[in-house]
């Protein structure tokens, strides 16, 4: 008799200006700027390493079909961090530091709408203990200037046999 494999999603974690469970400043982030998400904690022990994400972000103005919004991530054993970019809510020091992140995924700018919601979302593995959410704004608008109009969550997602 075969098996089957569901999706057995957890608590997610949500990084936001305000409401989240970690903080992540996306208001008012600047065209081609940064911004690096306060340190969560996943579990010590045996942890999923499935994630589904999800990013939601608002333009101040209108944005540029076809631009883009990046999003990584910097893992940690506790002691370093990828990319050496912290574990507190802060800007990005250097897109350099992109390059030693795991890149996740893209929000791709659909609409010139500002003031819309825009979402993303994707699946990832990570096998450390400690992720900071980085959003690179890979555009030429700056993100809304109001709190709670950028968000991005981790869910962890393991595959249950059945």
């Amino acid at each position: 008799m075969a098996n089957k494999v569901y999706v057995a999603r957890e608590t997610p974690i949500v990084w936001s200006d305000t409401t989240g469970d970690a903080v992540m400043t996306l208001n008012n982030l600047a065209a081609g700027a940064g911004r690096v998400g306060a340190r969560a904690d996943l579990g010590a022990g045996s942890t999923a390493c499935w994630h589904n994400w999800r990013l939601t972000v608002q333009f101040d103005t209108a944005p540029v079909v076809g631009e883009s919004v990046e999003i990584y991530l910097a893992t940690s054993d506790g002691t370093e961090e990828d990319g050496q970019v912290g574990t507190a809510d802060a800007a990005l020091g250097s897109a350099n530091t992109l390059k030693n992140l795991q890149r996740v995924g893209v929000l791709v700018v659909t609409s010139t709408d500002a003031d819309h919601d825009m979402t993303a979302s994707g699946r990832c593995l990570i096998t450390e203990r400690y992720v900071s959410p980085v959003i690179y704004n890979n555009t030429s608008d700056n993100l809304q200037a109001t709190n709670d109009t950028g968000e991005f969550t981790l869910t962890p997602s393991p595959l249950e046999v059945q």
